[in-house]
Order: structure tokens, then sequence, then C-alpha cells
């Protein structure tokens, strides 16, 4: 008889935590009954990919609710007979720590560097590290994407119980649409994949192709977000060869189109634009900052992402034909195809599901 497993996440919004989950539906109910629990209702996926055998919606609107929300997850866990909670994202994490307890076991996910992320850029940051440290427990066991993300997580709490790196994966439309990759011979298509926040650091592309601009080199940026005004007004005053594209819902059949993917980010946990982008076969020119260097294994051309000059002076390294694109495209793949498939995530995964309820 298959045992019961409950995953909580904030919601089902197109995000990468959410893909990474309902990515996985399928073959983690091979092996267990699915919960799924969301705080709120969004669901932003068509109902053939979300499978599970039950779902609830905790509606938790505000974080003052967070203790009803805590007295309804025990009792569908109470009811349901679960075995095992995996939760993912900090107020799912939190919700999921007080729930469990000592008596349910506790995988938790985390998503990003916490203290460039969640403990530094909210209004309630001085409480998030305060209530992650008080209810984090040696019987919870922690998944990071990254060994930087890891890292970070036990200079500033500090691990108390079982932990795992554990890559996300690539998504299998990208290993089936990789490329022969050719030197481009004319212009020189970049592209860009996330969404258009601050953090993504798209502001360096605009002050970067003011020098660029008079140059055979463009930028496609596919993505939405609150900076889109902002960014395009720029891009037309200044009259830039950057485009920004909107989203793409099937982002690998676009990719192969282009010679090149940026990454300017300021803040990234793992990097999964990069990671497909890198499976695709194309040269990454990414920001300088560990959890990139670590799933690049440092193939790739790095920039500082505080400097535009940095970013153009790779750039003028390309044009000028004095960066191996082709040996940057062939490791590219080798490492993608080593690291980021959905098969050994699973294992993984399933692995380290059973080591916990042994």
């Amino acid at each position: 008889m298959k045992k019961t497993i409950l995953y909580i996440i904030d919601s089902l919004g197109r995000g990468g935590a959410e893909v990474m989950l309902v990515s996985t539906l399928k073959e983690i109910h091979q092996s267990y009954n699915i919960i799924i629990v969301t705080l709120q209702p969004e669901i932003a996926f068509p109902k053939e990919e979300l499978i599970y055998d039950k779902m609830f919606c905790l509606h938790m609107r505000y974080k003052k609710d967070i203790f009803l929300s805590v007295k309804r997850l025990k009792k569908i866990i109470r009811e349901n007979n679960v075995s095992i909670v995996h939760s993912t994202l900090y107020w799912s994490i939190i919700v999921a720590r007080l729930a469990c307890g000592k008596k349910i076991p506790h995988v938790f996910s985390l998503s990003t560097i916490m203290t460039e992320g969640i403990y530094q850029h909210k209004w309630y940051s001085g409480y998030t590290k305060i209530l992650d440290s008080i209810t984090y427990k040696k019987n919870q066991a922690l998944i990071s994407p990254t060994q930087k993300v890891l890292t970070d997580f036990d200079n500033s709490i500090g691990i108390k119980g079982k932990n795992i790196v554990l890559y996300n994966f690539v998504k299998e439309e990208f290993f089936k649409n990789e490329i022969d990759y050719k030197i481009p011979s004319n212009k020189l298509k970049l592209v860009a994949v996330g969404n258009l926040k601050d953090v993504k650091n798209y502001q360096l592309l605009v002050d970067s192709f003011r020098s660029l601009k008079n140059l055979n080199v463009s930028i496609d940026i596919y993505g939405e977000g609150p900076d889109r005004n902002s960014l395009q007004k720029q891009i037309s005053e200044l009259d830039l060869p950057i485009n920004l594209m909107g989203i793409h819902n099937k982002i690998f059949e676009v990719l192969p189109g282009y010679d090149a993917f940026v990454m300017c980010s300021f803040i990234e946990g793992f990097g999964i634009s990069a990671a497909e982008a890198m499976t695709i076969g194309l040269p990454l020119l990414l920001s300088d900052i560990p959890p990139l260097r670590e799933i690049s294994q440092g193939n790739a051309l790095f920039f500082d992402p505080y400097s535009p000059q940095s970013f153009v002076d790779v750039v003028l390294k390309i044009l000028n034909g004095k960066s191996d694109l082709k040996n940057l495209s062939v490791n590219g793949k080798k490492i993608a195809k080593e690291n980021f498939t959905k098969e050994k995530y699973l294992k993984g995964l399933l692995k380290y599901y059973d080591e916990i309820l042994e």
C-alpha cells in the first residue's frame, strides 16, 4: 500500500518552484499518494499537469493567519494519514514546521540565498530570520539547489539535521532541442530569460548597450514584470537593440535561434534558465556569482553584475573572435546531461524520502 506525501507550497502560480513541483507529480504518484496544499488559491497550470489525490487551500491571506493555517494543516495531515510532508517557499515551510512538530517527517526545500533574499529585502525581514531559526529543528530534512545556498543557510541559521544538495532538473523538451552550435558570422544575437524585476538586473543591459548599440549585437529578453515600463522607456529613448519579447510558453523552441545566453542577476539560488540554455547548447554569459559558477562548473564567460563595462568587455571579446563559443557549447551540453536530468533528480529525491522514512 502506497504511503501519502503532502506537498505544501505558497500557490500554484507559474514560478520556478511551482514548475519543479508540478513537473514531478506524475513520477512521484507512482510511489506515493499525493496531497497538495497551497496557502493561496492561484493556479496557473492546466488540469492535466496537476496529478494528485487531494488538494486543499489554506487561504492564508495575511501573515497573521499563520496559526489558523497551521491548525488547518494539522487537521489535513491527521485525517489523511500523511507519512511525510515536503514544503517549498518560506511561508509554506514555516507553516509546515509548526504543523508537523516532531511526529511527522518534514522535508523543506530552499530556493534562494536567504541572506540576500528573504532575510534582507522584505519589510518583515527582521522577523523572517528569527522565525526561521526558532522553527527549524534537528528532525527536519533540508534540500538545497546549490552548495552556495546550503552554506549560506548554515552560516546564518546553522544546519541542524539531515541535508542534501540536489540540483534542479531541466525539462526533457530542452534536451530534445539541443543544437550543433555554429559560430555566428554576422550579427551576434543574445537572449535572456527571466522576470523583469530588480534582482534580475536588466538595467545592466540597458547601460551596457549604450556602448554596444552601434555594433552588430542585439538582445531579446523573454519575461514580464514590474520593470517593463521603465526598461522600455529607456530602450525607446536611447534607440537600443534590446527587445522585450514578453512571455513565451515554449522557450525551448526559440532558444536555438540565438548565439548566446545572458543572465545578469544580482542573486540566484540556482539559475534554471541558464541551465536550460546550457542544455540547448548556447554559450553562457553569466553574472560572476557563486551559484552560477557552480551550476555552469565555470564553463561560461563571466562578468561583474555591477559593472556595465565588464559586460561590454565580454561581448567585445566575442565579437573580436577571442572566445571559444563552440567549446562552451559542447562542454555545456555535457555538463547538463550529467547533472540536470529529471531522472537524476527524481532518483535523488525518492532516495532521500526513503532515508527520512526509515
